[in-house]
C-alpha cells in the first residue's frame, strides 16, 4: 500500500461510443460494475482515491460508494461540463495532497495489477516525471512516437488524425507522475488553451505529454499483454 500516491479516476465522460443512455461505468461485468473493477484495482495500491463525476452520475455513484466502499474515504469531485480528460485530471489534481499521482481511465478494467505494480516500481526507480505502460498492437487508438534513440517524442490519437494508424505502441490508460510539477504545468496549459484537441475541441490530457517532456523525463514500460490496453468502448469489449 502506497501512502504517498493518489489515484484520480476521470468518470465524467458521455460514453458516446458506448451507444447507451446509461453511463458505461455502471454496466456490470462479472458481478461488478465497470467502475467498481477500476476502484478495486486502485485500492490494491492506495486508499487515496478521487473520482471525477458529472452531475448526472452523482447519485448512482454515491449509492455505490455508500453500499460497497463505506469504510474508505473516496472523494467525489464534479466536472460541471464535459470538457475532456485534461480538465478532469486538472480538477482532481487541485485536491491531491500526496507527492505522486496516478490517473487511470474509468473503463480500464482489463489492465493487470502486475502491469500497474511494475509501472509504479519503474517510475520510482527511474525518478521519472511521468511513467506509463505501453504495448505494441494493431490498429491502436493511441500511438507513441519516438526518436531514433527510442526516447518519447509524443503520443497521437486516432480520432485526431486523418489517416489510419495501422500499428504501434499503445498506452494502457494508466499514468503515474509527480503531483506538483504536473499540476502546475497542466493548469498553465489549460489557461493558455494549449492542449485543446482540434476535432473534438476538448482539453486533452495526452496532449500535455509533449510539454511534460520539456521539463522532465517521460519513461514507458512494456505492459503484460495486449489486454492491458483495452478500454470498454462498446458492449463487445465486455465479452
Amino acid at each position: 500500500m502506497n501512502k504517498d500516491l493518489t489515484f484520480i479516476i476521470p468518470a465524467a465522460g458521455k460514453s458516446s461510443r458506448f451507444n447507451n443512455k446509461k453511463s458505461k461505468i455502471f454496466f456490470n461485468y462479472k458481478k461488478k460494475s465497470i467502475l467498481e473493477h477500476v476502484i478495486d484495482k486502485c485500492l490494491f495500491f492506495s486508499k487515496n482515491i478521487i473520482i471525477i463525476s458529472n452531475k448526472k452520475n452523482l447519485k448512482k455513484l454515491q449509492s455505490i460508494l455508500k453500499e460497497k466502499y463505506k469504510y474508505y474515504k473516496i472523494k467525489i469531485l464534479i466536472q460541471k461540463k464535459p470538457r475532456g480528460m485534461g480538465d478532469a485530471v486538472n480538477i482532481g489534481l487541485q485536491k491531491v495532497k500526496t507527492k505522486n499521482t496516478a490517473t487511470i481511465w474509468a473503463d480500464q478494467i482489463y489492465i493487470d495489477n502486475e502491469t500497474i505494480k511494475n509501472t509504479l516500481i519503474f517510475y520510482k526507480k527511474t525518478n521519472s516525471l511521468l511513467t506509463f505502460p505501453v504495448f505494441f498492437k494493431k490498429n491502436p487508438y493511441t500511438k507513441i512516437l519516438r526518436d531514433r534513440s527510442k526516447k518519447f517524442i509524443d503520443i497521437i490519437q486516432s480520432k485526431e488524425v486523418k489517416y489510419v494508424i495501422k500499428s504501434g505502441e499503445s498506452d494502457c490508460g494508466f499514468f503515474v507522475f509527480k503531483t506538483s510539477k504536473i499540476r502546475n504545468l497542466i493548469k498553465n496549459l489549460i489557461n493558455k488553451k494549449m492542449i485543446m484537441t482540434k476535432k473534438s475541441n476538448e482539453i486533452d490530457f495526452l496532449s500535455s505529454f509533449k510539454f511534460i517532456k520539456k521539463i522532465g523525463k517521460i519513461t514507458t514500460i512494456k505492459a503484460k499483454n495486449n489486454k492491458d490496453t483495452i478500454g470498454i468502448n462498446s458492449k463487445k469489449d465486455l465479452i
